[in-house]
C-alpha cells in the first residue's frame, strides 16, 4: 500500500455533538481500516472536509484504487461488460436482457468505488444502458429501471430525454395504495420496490418534489416494519439487514437503514417520534467494534459501509435533535 493512501492512526478529531450516544468513535475505526472510498466518503460526507491533505491524498489515489483500475479494464470497447454467464440456449431477448442487467450492475459497482461521470469509460457504459432503453422491449423488474434511473442520475445525465421519459412513466405506473410493483402485471405493491424507488427519486433534482412521490412515502410510512409486503423479499428478517449491494435484489435491501435514508432524500419529512425511535434503535446496535452489522444479531464484526450509511443517517437527523435541544434550552432560559 502506498503511503498516501494511508491516515496517520494517531490522527484524533474533535468529538462530534451528534456521535454523544455512540459506544466508539466509528469515525477512527473506519479511517484506520476501511477500503480506500470509505475512507474518503468520511472526509468528505462526514467531517464536512473538502481541503485537507488527507482528503486530497485518497482523492489522487482513488484514481489508482485496484478494485476501480480492474472494474474498468474488463470494460470492451463499445462499452459492454461480459455477461459471465453461459448463453447457450438462450433466445437473442434473454442474453439482452442479462447485458443490459450487466451493464447497470457493473456501473453501480464502479459508483461505489467513486468513479464520476466524468470517467470517459462510464460515458460509454451509460450510453449502452440509454440505447438498451430506447430501442429494445426488454422484460425488465421494477427495480432494474429504477437502478438505471439511480446511475442517470449520480452520473448527471438525468437531463437525457429518454431517462426523464423513463422517470415520468415510472411515477405514472404508482398504485392506488401509492405504492410501485415489482413487475408490470402485478397488482399488489411491494414495499422494497417502492422504498428503492423513492430513494432514488429523492436524489433528483427535477423530479423530488413531485406531489407523486409525496403518496409513495405516505404508503411506505404505513407499512415501515410489516412482513409480508413483497413477494420478492419476504419476512421481518428484511427490516433487519443492514446491508446494500449492487447487483441482484441486494440493490433494494438495506431495511430499516434505508428507510431512514429514503426519509433524509425526501423532500418535507420532517422528524417524528417514529424516527427518533428508529435512530435510537440503530444506536443501541453498535458492536463493540465500533461498527454496525451487517444483518442485526446475526453479524458481530460489523461492515464497513454499513456503518458509513449509518453515521450519515445519524449526522443527518440527530444534528436536528441536538439543534432542537438546544433551541428550547434558549427559549426557555430564565437570563
Amino acid at each position: 500500500m502506498l503511503f498516501c493512501d494511508m491516515i496517520d492512526e494517531t490522527q484524533e478529531f474533535e468529538p462530534l455533538p451528534w456521535m454523544a450516544n455512540l459506544k466508539k468513535d466509528s469515525i477512527q475505526v473506519l479511517l484506520n481500516a476501511a477500503p480506500l472510498p470509505i475512507r474518503f466518503q468520511i472526509f468528505r460526507d462526514v467531517l464536512d472536509d473538502t481541503t485537507s491533505e488527507d482528503l486530497l491524498l485518497l482523492q489522487k489515489n482513488l484514481r489508482k484504487h485496484l478494485p476501480r483500475r480492474k472494474k474498468l479494464a474488463e470494460q470492451d470497447s463499445e462499452g459492454l461488460w461480459p455477461i459471465g454467464n453461459p448463453t447457450k440456449g438462450l433466445n437473442e431477448v434473454q442474453i439482452q436482457t442479462l447485458q443490459f442487467i450487466r451493464q447497470i450492475e457493473s456501473l453501480h459497482e464502479l459508483l461505489e468505488l467513486m468513479v464520476t461521470g466524468k470517467q470517459e469509460r462510464v460515458t460509454l457504459g451509460m450510453r449502452e444502458v440509454i440505447r438498451y432503453l430506447a430501442e429494445k422491449n426488454l422484460p425488465l423488474r421494477f427495480h432494474h429501471l429504477t437502478q438505471a434511473v439511480f446511475l442517470a442520475i449520480s452520473f448527471k445525465l438525468d437531463g437525457n430525454p429518454i431517462i426523464k421519459d423513463l422517470m415520468r412513466s415510472m411515477l405514472q405506473s404508482q398504485n392506488a395504495d401509492g405504492g410501485w410493483s415489482s413487475m408490470d402485471g402485478e397488482k399488489e405493491s411491494c414495499i422494497w420496490s417502492t422504498q428503492f424507488f423513492l430513494w432514488t427519486m429523492g436524489h433528483s433534482e427535477s423530479f423530488r418534489k413531485n406531489r407523486v412521490l409525496q403518496k409513495g412515502l405516505a404508503y411506505l410510512k404505513a407499512n415501515v416494519l410489516l412482513e409480508d409486503k413483497s413477494l420478492l423479499l419476504p419476512g421481518m428478517q428484511v427490516w433487519d439487514t443492514l446491508i446494500t449491494g449492487t447487483s441482484g435484489l441486494s440493490v433494494m435491501t438495506g431495511g430499516t437503514l434505508r428507510y431512514l435514508e429514503t426519509l433524509q432524500v425526501s423532500v418535507g419529512v420532517q422528524r417524528d417520534r417514529k424516527v427518533d425511535k428508529l435512530i435510537d434503535w440503530l444506536v443501541e446496535n453498535q458492536l463493540k467494534t465500533g461498527l454496525w452489522p451487517s444483518i442485526i444479531g446475526r453479524d458481530r464484526q460489523g461492515d464497513h459501509l454499513v456503518t458509513l450509511r449509518v453515521l450519515k443517517v445519524l449526522k443527518h437527523f440527530q444534528t436536528q435533535r441536538v439543534q432542537e435541544a438546544l433551541d428550547y434550552e434558549k427559549n426557555n432560559s430564565y437570563e
